[in-house]
C-alpha cells in the first residue's frame, strides 16, 4: 500500500518522542508502505525553517521520496473541490485542498494530523490513513 504523508505529520515527526515520529520512521525503515510526497507538502514543511542551513536540510530530506505529480487537470479539479467545500461551509486553504485532491486522484490514502481534512473528506472523497 502507498500513503501520502501531509506536512502536519512531517512537522510532528520532527519531535523524536512523539508517536508519529516513531511510526513514520518505522514505515520508512521497514518499507512497510510506499511514502509519497507532493511539492506543496515539501513547501509547507520548508516554510518553517529558521535558518538557511535548516531550509536546505529539510528540502533535501524529501528528495529520496516519490513525488505525486500535479497534472494540469488536477488544478481545475482542486479549484472545483475548493468551491464545493466552500458551498458547504468548509473553510480550507488552497494548498490543503490541492493535497486532498491529489490523494483522491491517485487513490492514495492521506496521513494527516490536520482536522480540516476530515471535514473535506466527504466532499472530495479521498481516504484518510489511520495508523
Amino acid at each position: 500500500m502507498a500513503i501520502l504523508v501531509d506536512s502536519s505529520v512531517w512537522i510532528a515527526s520532527a519531535h523524536s518522542k512523539n508517536k508519529e515520529c516513531k511510526l513514520l520512521k518505522d514505515l520508512i525503515e521497514k518499507n512497510k508502505e510506499t511514502i509519497y510526497i507532493a511539492l506543496p507538502i515539501q513547501v509547507e514543511v520548508c516554510q518553517g525553517a529558521r535558518t538557511h542551513g535548516e531550509f536546505e536540510r529539510l528540502w533535501d530530506a524529501f528528495l529520496g521520496f516519490d513525488f505525486l505529480e500535479i497534472e494540469d487537470s488536477l488544478w481545475a479539479q482542486s479549484a472545483w473541490n475548493y468551491f464545493q467545500c466552500k458551498k458547504r461551509g468548509i473553510i480550507t486553504s488552497t494548498i490543503d485542498c490541492l493535497i486532498a485532491t491529489l490523494s483522491h486522484a491517485y487513490h492514495t490514502p492521506l496521513w494527516t494530523l490536520d482536522k480540516h481534512f476530515k471535514m473535506m473528506q466527504p466532499v472530495i472523497g479521498f481516504e484518510l490513513f489511520q495508523p
